[in-house]
Protein backbone atom coordinates (compact mmCIF):
# COMPACT_ATOMS: atom_id res chain seq x y z
CA UNK A 1 0.00 0.00 0.00
CA UNK A 2 1.13 3.57 -0.67
CA UNK A 3 3.01 5.26 2.16
CA UNK A 4 0.86 8.23 3.04
CA UNK A 5 2.51 11.45 4.16
CA UNK A 6 0.16 13.35 6.46
CA UNK A 7 0.16 17.11 6.32
CA UNK A 8 1.78 18.49 9.48
CA UNK A 9 -1.47 19.20 11.28
CA UNK A 10 -2.02 19.52 15.02
CA UNK A 11 1.02 18.26 16.90
CA UNK A 12 3.03 17.62 13.74
CA UNK A 13 2.55 21.23 12.68
CA UNK A 14 3.64 22.41 16.13
CA UNK A 15 6.73 20.23 15.86
CA UNK A 16 7.87 21.72 12.56
CA UNK A 17 6.81 25.22 13.53
CA UNK A 18 9.00 24.97 16.63
CA UNK A 19 11.87 23.84 14.43
CA UNK A 20 11.38 26.97 12.33
CA UNK A 21 11.29 29.15 15.44
CA UNK A 22 14.49 27.58 16.71
CA UNK A 23 16.12 28.24 13.38
CA UNK A 24 15.08 31.92 13.48
CA UNK A 25 16.88 32.35 16.78
CA UNK A 26 20.06 30.92 15.25
CA UNK A 27 22.20 32.06 12.32
CA UNK A 28 20.32 30.12 9.67
CA UNK A 29 21.66 30.15 6.11
CA UNK A 30 20.16 28.91 2.86
CA UNK A 31 22.49 25.92 2.83
CA UNK A 32 20.84 22.67 3.89
CA UNK A 33 22.56 20.90 6.74
CA UNK A 34 23.14 17.16 6.92
CA UNK A 35 22.81 14.66 9.75
CA UNK A 36 26.29 13.64 10.77
CA UNK A 37 29.15 13.24 8.32
CA UNK A 38 27.82 12.00 5.00
CA UNK A 39 29.82 10.98 1.91
CA UNK A 40 29.31 12.86 -1.33
CA UNK A 41 26.46 11.46 -3.40
CA UNK A 42 25.37 11.57 -7.01
CA UNK A 43 21.94 12.23 -8.50
CA UNK A 44 20.11 9.39 -10.22
CA UNK A 45 17.55 11.90 -11.47
CA UNK A 46 13.85 11.47 -12.13
CA UNK A 47 12.36 9.46 -14.94
CA UNK A 48 9.11 11.34 -15.22
CA UNK A 49 6.68 13.84 -13.76
CA UNK A 50 2.98 14.54 -13.92
CA UNK A 51 1.89 17.10 -16.47
CA UNK A 52 4.23 19.77 -17.83
CA UNK A 53 7.09 20.61 -15.46
CA UNK A 54 9.53 23.35 -16.37
CA UNK A 55 13.26 22.80 -16.31
CA UNK A 56 13.73 24.95 -13.19
CA UNK A 57 11.51 22.64 -11.14
CA UNK A 58 13.20 19.56 -12.58
CA UNK A 59 16.59 20.99 -11.62
CA UNK A 60 15.34 21.72 -8.10
CA UNK A 61 14.02 18.17 -7.76
CA UNK A 62 17.45 16.88 -8.75
CA UNK A 63 18.94 19.04 -5.99
CA UNK A 64 16.41 17.70 -3.50
CA UNK A 65 17.36 14.15 -4.45
CA UNK A 66 20.94 14.95 -3.48
CA UNK A 67 19.80 16.55 -0.21
CA UNK A 68 17.57 13.60 0.68
CA UNK A 69 20.45 11.19 0.15
CA UNK A 70 22.70 13.31 2.35
CA UNK A 71 20.08 13.68 5.06
CA UNK A 72 19.33 9.95 5.13
CA UNK A 73 22.89 8.70 4.53
CA UNK A 74 21.77 6.36 1.74
CA UNK A 75 22.12 6.53 -2.03
CA UNK A 76 19.50 5.74 -4.63
CA UNK A 77 20.08 2.43 -6.35
CA UNK A 78 17.80 3.33 -9.27
CA UNK A 79 15.82 6.35 -10.52
CA UNK A 80 12.53 7.33 -8.92
CA UNK A 81 9.50 8.96 -10.55
CA UNK A 82 8.36 12.26 -9.05
CA UNK A 83 4.81 13.28 -9.97
CA UNK A 84 3.53 16.78 -9.16
CA UNK A 85 -0.24 17.25 -9.02
CA UNK A 86 -2.60 20.15 -8.39
CA UNK A 87 -5.04 19.95 -5.48
CA UNK A 88 -7.83 18.74 -7.76
CA UNK A 89 -5.65 16.16 -9.50
CA UNK A 90 -4.29 14.94 -6.19
CA UNK A 91 -7.71 14.46 -4.62
CA UNK A 92 -8.92 12.54 -7.68
CA UNK A 93 -5.82 10.35 -7.58
CA UNK A 94 -6.30 9.76 -3.89
CA UNK A 95 -9.94 8.79 -4.20
CA UNK A 96 -8.86 6.14 -6.69
CA UNK A 97 -6.18 4.81 -4.33
CA UNK A 98 -8.58 4.57 -1.40
CA UNK A 99 -11.05 2.71 -3.60
CA UNK A 100 -8.38 0.23 -4.68
CA UNK A 101 -6.68 -0.26 -1.31
CA UNK A 102 -9.76 -0.67 0.90
CA UNK A 103 -11.57 -3.90 0.06
CA UNK A 104 -15.33 -3.70 0.54
CA UNK A 105 -15.39 -6.65 2.95
CA UNK A 106 -12.80 -4.90 5.13
CA UNK A 107 -14.78 -1.67 5.07
CA UNK A 108 -17.88 -3.56 6.19
CA UNK A 109 -15.97 -5.24 9.03
CA UNK A 110 -14.46 -1.95 10.17
CA UNK A 111 -17.83 -0.21 10.03
CA UNK A 112 -19.39 -2.87 12.25
CA UNK A 113 -16.50 -2.72 14.72
CA UNK A 114 -16.38 1.07 14.95
CA UNK A 115 -20.14 1.22 15.46
CA UNK A 116 -20.20 -1.24 18.34
CA UNK A 117 -17.27 0.63 19.90
CA UNK A 118 -19.25 3.86 19.59
CA UNK A 119 -16.66 5.56 17.39
CA UNK A 120 -18.89 6.14 14.36
CA UNK A 121 -22.64 6.51 13.94
CA UNK A 122 -24.90 4.16 11.99
CA UNK A 123 -24.99 6.47 8.97
CA UNK A 124 -21.21 6.97 8.82
CA UNK A 125 -18.93 4.94 6.57
CA UNK A 126 -15.23 4.24 7.18
CA UNK A 127 -14.28 4.55 3.51
CA UNK A 128 -15.79 8.04 3.26
CA UNK A 129 -14.11 9.09 6.52
CA UNK A 130 -10.72 7.90 5.29
CA UNK A 131 -11.22 9.68 1.97
CA UNK A 132 -11.96 12.89 3.86
CA UNK A 133 -8.97 12.48 6.15
CA UNK A 134 -6.43 11.59 3.50
CA UNK A 135 -7.58 13.84 0.68
CA UNK A 136 -7.73 16.88 2.97
CA UNK A 137 -4.93 16.00 5.37
CA UNK A 138 -2.12 14.64 3.22
CA UNK A 139 0.62 16.26 1.21
CA UNK A 140 1.97 13.33 -0.74
CA UNK A 141 2.66 9.64 -0.81
CA UNK A 142 5.17 7.07 -2.01
CA UNK A 143 3.91 3.87 -3.62
CA UNK A 144 6.38 0.96 -3.23
CA UNK A 145 4.53 -1.04 -5.87
CA UNK A 146 4.98 1.54 -8.63
CA UNK A 147 8.04 3.21 -7.05
CA UNK A 148 6.29 6.50 -7.71
CA UNK A 149 6.45 9.60 -5.55
CA UNK A 150 3.36 11.82 -5.76
CA UNK A 151 3.37 15.36 -4.34
CA UNK A 152 0.50 17.78 -3.90
CA UNK A 153 1.17 21.33 -5.06
CA UNK A 154 -0.52 23.71 -2.63
CA UNK A 155 -2.03 26.49 -4.72
CA UNK A 156 -0.42 24.94 -7.78
CA UNK A 157 3.02 26.17 -6.72
CA UNK A 158 6.25 24.25 -6.16
CA UNK A 159 7.37 26.13 -3.08
CA UNK A 160 9.16 25.29 0.19
CA UNK A 161 6.27 23.19 1.48
CA UNK A 162 6.19 21.05 -1.67
CA UNK A 163 9.96 20.72 -1.41
CA UNK A 164 9.65 19.38 2.14
CA UNK A 165 7.11 16.82 0.94
CA UNK A 166 9.47 15.75 -1.85
CA UNK A 167 12.25 15.24 0.71
CA UNK A 168 9.95 13.25 3.00
CA UNK A 169 8.82 11.00 0.16
CA UNK A 170 12.33 10.62 -1.25
CA UNK A 171 13.33 9.24 2.15
CA UNK A 172 10.56 6.65 1.75
CA UNK A 173 11.91 5.79 -1.70
CA UNK A 174 15.38 5.32 -0.19
CA UNK A 175 13.89 3.13 2.56
CA UNK A 176 12.14 1.04 -0.08
CA UNK A 177 15.27 0.54 -2.17
CA UNK A 178 17.44 -0.47 0.79
CA UNK A 179 15.04 -2.37 3.06
CA UNK A 180 12.09 -4.75 2.69
CA UNK A 181 9.92 -3.27 5.44
CA UNK A 182 7.75 -1.13 3.16
CA UNK A 183 6.79 -4.20 1.12
CA UNK A 184 5.66 -6.29 4.11
CA UNK A 185 1.87 -6.44 3.91
CA UNK A 186 1.55 -9.25 6.47
CA UNK A 187 2.01 -7.04 9.53
CA UNK A 188 -1.06 -6.59 11.74
CA UNK A 189 -2.03 -4.75 14.87
CA UNK A 190 0.77 -3.63 17.15
CA UNK A 191 3.48 -4.88 14.81
CA UNK A 192 2.04 -2.82 11.96
CA UNK A 193 2.01 0.26 14.17
CA UNK A 194 5.65 -0.29 15.14
CA UNK A 195 6.66 -0.60 11.48
CA UNK A 196 4.78 2.58 10.58
CA UNK A 197 6.42 4.46 13.46
CA UNK A 198 9.89 3.36 12.35
CA UNK A 199 9.20 4.30 8.72
CA UNK A 200 7.38 7.59 9.23
CA UNK A 201 9.43 8.76 12.19
CA UNK A 202 12.56 8.41 10.06
CA UNK A 203 11.07 10.42 7.18
CA UNK A 204 9.64 13.11 9.47
CA UNK A 205 13.00 13.48 11.21
CA UNK A 206 14.71 14.21 7.88
CA UNK A 207 11.91 16.57 6.85
CA UNK A 208 12.20 18.59 10.06
CA UNK A 209 15.97 18.83 9.59
CA UNK A 210 15.40 20.03 6.02
CA UNK A 211 12.85 22.66 7.09
CA UNK A 212 15.01 23.88 9.94
CA UNK A 213 17.86 24.53 7.50
CA UNK A 214 15.69 26.71 5.22
CA UNK A 215 16.16 30.45 5.00
CA UNK A 216 13.81 32.55 7.12
CA UNK A 217 11.91 33.59 4.01
CA UNK A 218 11.42 29.98 2.92
CA UNK A 219 10.31 28.96 6.40
CA UNK A 220 7.71 31.72 6.37
CA UNK A 221 6.52 30.55 2.95
CA UNK A 222 6.43 26.96 4.20
CA UNK A 223 4.21 27.83 7.16
CA UNK A 224 2.07 30.02 4.93
CA UNK A 225 1.48 27.13 2.53
CA UNK A 226 0.41 24.84 5.37
CA UNK A 227 -1.90 27.43 6.90
CA UNK A 228 -3.59 27.89 3.52
CA UNK A 229 -4.64 24.24 3.37
CA UNK A 230 -8.30 23.82 4.30
CA UNK A 231 -8.34 21.27 7.11
CA UNK A 232 -11.81 22.12 8.42
CA UNK A 233 -13.14 18.77 7.15
CA UNK A 234 -10.98 17.02 9.74
CA UNK A 235 -12.87 18.64 12.62
CA UNK A 236 -15.84 16.33 12.16
CA UNK A 237 -13.80 13.11 12.08
CA UNK A 238 -13.60 10.76 15.09
CA UNK A 239 -10.47 11.30 17.14
CA UNK A 240 -9.59 7.61 17.06
CA UNK A 241 -9.45 7.57 13.26
CA UNK A 242 -7.42 10.78 12.93
CA UNK A 243 -5.01 9.85 15.72
CA UNK A 244 -4.55 6.30 14.42
CA UNK A 245 -3.14 7.77 11.21
CA UNK A 246 -1.21 10.61 12.81
CA UNK A 247 0.35 9.28 16.01
CA UNK A 248 2.92 6.96 14.45
CA UNK A 249 4.67 9.95 12.84
CA UNK A 250 5.33 11.75 16.09
CA UNK A 251 5.90 8.64 18.18
CA UNK A 252 8.41 7.36 15.64
CA UNK A 253 10.11 10.75 15.45
CA UNK A 254 10.52 10.86 19.23
CA UNK A 255 11.68 7.23 19.37
CA UNK A 256 14.45 7.80 16.83
CA UNK A 257 15.59 10.93 18.65
CA UNK A 258 15.75 9.15 22.01
CA UNK A 259 17.34 5.92 20.83
CA UNK A 260 19.78 7.54 18.40
CA UNK A 261 20.15 8.02 14.65
CA UNK A 262 22.92 5.45 14.39
CA UNK A 263 20.44 2.66 15.13
CA UNK A 264 17.75 3.60 12.60
CA UNK A 265 18.87 1.21 9.85
CA UNK A 266 18.84 -1.71 12.28
CA UNK A 267 15.19 -0.99 13.15
CA UNK A 268 14.21 -1.59 9.52
CA UNK A 269 15.71 -5.07 9.72
CA UNK A 270 14.81 -5.96 13.30
CA UNK A 271 11.71 -4.10 14.48
CA UNK A 272 11.26 -3.04 18.10
CA UNK A 273 9.17 -5.64 19.91
CA UNK A 274 6.07 -3.56 20.60
CA UNK A 275 4.56 -0.09 20.67
CA UNK A 276 5.57 -0.04 24.34
CA UNK A 277 9.19 0.07 23.17
CA UNK A 278 8.38 2.85 20.69
CA UNK A 279 6.73 4.91 23.42
CA UNK A 280 9.27 4.16 26.14
CA UNK A 281 12.94 4.25 25.17
CA UNK A 282 13.92 2.66 28.50
CA UNK A 283 11.71 -0.32 27.66
CA UNK A 284 13.50 -0.59 24.32
CA UNK A 285 16.97 -0.36 25.84
CA UNK A 286 16.04 -2.99 28.44
CA UNK A 287 14.64 -5.18 25.64
CA UNK A 288 11.42 -5.58 27.61
CA UNK A 289 9.44 -8.35 25.94
CA UNK A 290 5.64 -8.47 25.74
CA UNK A 291 4.05 -11.10 27.95
CA UNK A 292 2.56 -13.98 26.01
CA UNK A 293 -1.23 -13.83 25.87
CA UNK A 294 -3.59 -16.20 24.08
CA UNK A 295 -7.30 -16.58 23.42
CA UNK A 296 -9.01 -19.97 23.04
CA UNK A 297 -10.21 -20.99 19.60
CA UNK A 298 -13.89 -20.21 19.37
CA UNK A 299 -16.30 -20.05 16.44
CA UNK A 300 -19.41 -17.88 16.41
CA UNK A 301 -22.09 -19.08 13.98
CA UNK A 302 -22.51 -16.55 11.17
CA UNK A 303 -19.33 -14.67 12.07
CA UNK A 304 -15.77 -14.71 10.74
CA UNK A 305 -12.56 -13.82 12.54
CA UNK A 306 -11.51 -10.53 10.96
CA UNK A 307 -8.59 -9.58 13.24
CA UNK A 308 -6.51 -11.81 15.51
CA UNK A 309 -3.32 -10.22 16.87
CA UNK A 310 -2.02 -8.04 19.71
CA UNK A 311 -3.61 -4.59 19.81
CA UNK A 312 -0.70 -3.10 21.72
CA UNK A 313 -0.26 -0.29 24.20
CA UNK A 314 -0.69 2.48 21.64
CA UNK A 315 -3.96 1.22 20.16
CA UNK A 316 -5.46 0.81 23.62
CA UNK A 317 -4.40 4.36 24.46
CA UNK A 318 -5.94 5.76 21.26
CA UNK A 319 -9.16 3.82 21.73
CA UNK A 320 -9.65 4.79 25.37
CA UNK A 321 -8.89 8.44 24.62
CA UNK A 322 -12.19 8.73 22.75
CA UNK A 323 -14.12 7.88 25.91
CA UNK A 324 -12.03 8.97 28.91
CA UNK A 325 -9.74 11.95 29.62
CA UNK A 326 -6.52 11.75 27.61
CA UNK A 327 -4.21 11.55 30.63
CA UNK A 328 -6.32 8.76 32.14
CA UNK A 329 -6.16 6.82 28.86
CA UNK A 330 -2.39 7.21 28.62
CA UNK A 331 -1.85 6.14 32.23
CA UNK A 332 -4.16 3.14 31.88
CA UNK A 333 -2.38 1.96 28.73
CA UNK A 334 1.11 2.47 30.21
CA UNK A 335 0.68 -0.57 32.43
CA UNK A 336 0.49 -2.80 29.35
CA UNK A 337 2.36 -6.06 29.69
CA UNK A 338 0.84 -7.88 26.73
CA UNK A 339 -2.48 -8.60 25.06
CA UNK A 340 -4.36 -10.51 22.41
CA UNK A 341 -7.19 -8.88 20.53
CA UNK A 342 -9.72 -10.71 18.38
CA UNK A 343 -12.50 -9.19 16.30
CA UNK A 344 -15.34 -11.21 14.81
CA UNK A 345 -17.66 -9.74 12.23
CA UNK A 346 -20.82 -10.59 10.33
CA UNK A 347 -20.34 -8.22 7.39
CA UNK A 348 -21.35 -4.67 8.32
CA UNK A 349 -24.15 -5.81 10.59
CA UNK A 350 -22.55 -7.18 13.76
CA UNK A 351 -19.16 -7.29 15.43
CA UNK A 352 -17.55 -8.76 18.53
CA UNK A 353 -14.50 -7.21 20.20
CA UNK A 354 -12.52 -9.46 22.57
CA UNK A 355 -9.43 -8.32 24.46
CA UNK A 356 -7.35 -10.48 26.76
CA UNK A 357 -4.88 -8.26 28.60
CA UNK A 358 -2.04 -8.73 31.08
CA UNK A 359 -0.79 -5.77 33.06
CA UNK A 360 2.67 -5.26 34.45
CA UNK A 361 1.04 -5.52 37.86
CA UNK A 362 -2.31 -6.07 39.55
CA UNK A 363 -2.66 -2.31 39.97
CA UNK A 364 -2.06 -1.78 36.25
CA UNK A 365 -4.76 -4.31 35.39
CA UNK A 366 -7.19 -2.62 37.76
CA UNK A 367 -6.50 0.76 36.15
CA UNK A 368 -7.05 -0.64 32.65
CA UNK A 369 -10.29 -2.33 33.71
CA UNK A 370 -11.60 0.89 35.26
CA UNK A 371 -10.71 2.86 32.13
CA UNK A 372 -12.50 0.37 29.87
CA UNK A 373 -15.56 0.45 32.10
CA UNK A 374 -15.63 4.24 31.84
CA UNK A 375 -15.12 4.01 28.08
CA UNK A 376 -18.04 1.61 27.72
CA UNK A 377 -20.30 3.87 29.76
CA UNK A 378 -19.38 6.87 27.61
CA UNK A 379 -19.19 5.35 24.13
CA UNK A 380 -20.70 1.90 23.60
CA UNK A 381 -24.36 1.66 22.53
CA UNK A 382 -26.59 0.75 25.47
CA UNK A 383 -28.06 -2.28 23.70
CA UNK A 384 -24.66 -3.95 23.21
CA UNK A 385 -23.39 -6.75 25.43
CA UNK A 386 -20.37 -5.71 27.48
CA UNK A 387 -18.11 -7.43 29.97
CA UNK A 388 -15.05 -6.16 31.82
CA UNK A 389 -13.63 -8.82 34.10
CA UNK A 390 -10.40 -8.65 36.11
CA UNK A 391 -8.52 -11.47 37.80
CA UNK A 392 -5.28 -10.38 39.49
CA UNK A 393 -3.14 -8.89 36.67
CA UNK A 394 -5.43 -10.10 33.86
CA UNK A 395 -8.34 -8.29 32.24
CA UNK A 396 -10.94 -9.64 29.83
CA UNK A 397 -13.03 -7.21 27.77
CA UNK A 398 -15.92 -8.33 25.55
CA UNK A 399 -18.12 -5.98 23.53
CA UNK A 400 -20.74 -7.48 21.20
CA UNK A 401 -23.35 -5.74 19.08
CA UNK A 402 -25.72 -8.71 19.44
CA UNK A 403 -26.49 -9.07 23.16
CA UNK A 404 -28.01 -12.54 22.72
CA UNK A 405 -24.58 -14.12 22.16
CA UNK A 406 -23.03 -12.41 25.17
CA UNK A 407 -23.45 -15.23 27.72
CA UNK A 408 -21.87 -17.76 25.34
CA UNK A 409 -18.94 -15.41 24.74
CA UNK A 410 -18.43 -14.92 28.47
CA UNK A 411 -18.40 -18.67 29.02
CA UNK A 412 -16.00 -19.28 26.14
CA UNK A 413 -13.42 -16.66 27.08
CA UNK A 414 -13.66 -16.38 30.87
Amino acid sequence: MARIRLVAVMAALALIASACSAARSADTTTTSTTVGSRPATTTPGTTGSGGSVDSEIEDRIDELIIEAQQLRGLEFLEPVDVVLLTDEEYQARFAQIVEEELAEEDVQAINALLRVLGIIEEDEDYRRLVETLLSAGTGGFYDPETEELVVRLVGGEFGPYAESVVVHELVHALQDQHFDLLDNEDLEGDEAYVATAVIEGDALLREVTFVQAMSLADQASYLGDISSIDLSALDSLPGYIVNSFQSAYLDGFTFHQRVGLDEIDSHFVDLPESSEQILDADSYRADEQPREVTLPDYEIPGYEVWFDAPAGQKDLELLLTDGVPTNDAIEAAQGWGGDWNRVYNARDEDAVYVLSYLGDSKADAEQLADAFSDYIDAMVPAEAYTLVERDEDAVLVIIASDPTIGPDLAEAFS
